[in-house]
């Protein structure tokens, strides 16, 4: 009976064990069309709108990104592997290096620009209906915060 009893409290813990596991390893899906909250964002005083589409499926990342403000529209597209491997990235005012990777649950994306880098912190509310960016842009002259906080449409 004994015997019984350890084997069956040894399945047991071993069966959480391996569900708590993989349970940790989820990260969270940024898939969607996300339109910009301006009540909500912080510094961004030229930015009009931005709707950004993301298509994320582990390990590939991938947006779209359209830029509304008192200057007109741009456009970034950018894939990224969640792994931090570098890539290149095309923007209207020159290209980037770009690295993607993941600190908990939070992905990050770096733009390494020649004269300055640009930082961007990925976070999904619990829901899954708010996506917050929260970026720093890094130059010589001196570094500038920004969040952006974005409603999921679709």
């Amino acid at each position: 009976m004994k015997t019984r009893t350890r084997a069956a409290l040894l399945i047991a813990a071993s069966f959480c064990f391996c569900f708590s596991s993989i349970a940790a390893q989820t990260k969270p899906d940024f898939s969607g069309v996300w339109k910009m909250n301006r009540e909500k964002s912080k510094s961004i005083e030229n930015i009009r709108d931005v709707v950004a589409k993301i298509e994320h499926k582990e390990p590939s990342f991938s947006e779209s990104i359209t830029i509304t403000s008192i200057d007109g529209n741009q456009n970034v597209e950018a894939k990224y592997t969640t792994d931090g491997k570098e890539t290149a990235v095309e923007f209207p005012s020159g290209s980037a290096k770009a690295t993607a990777k993941w600190e908990g649950d939070a992905l990050t994306v770096e733009w390494k620009f020649e004269a300055y880098n640009v930082r961007r912190k990925y976070t999904l509310s619990a829901d899954g209906k708010t996506l917050t960016i929260a970026g720093r842009r890094s130059t010589p002259n001196g570094d500038r915060d920004m969040i952006t906080v974005f409603e999921k449409q679709f």
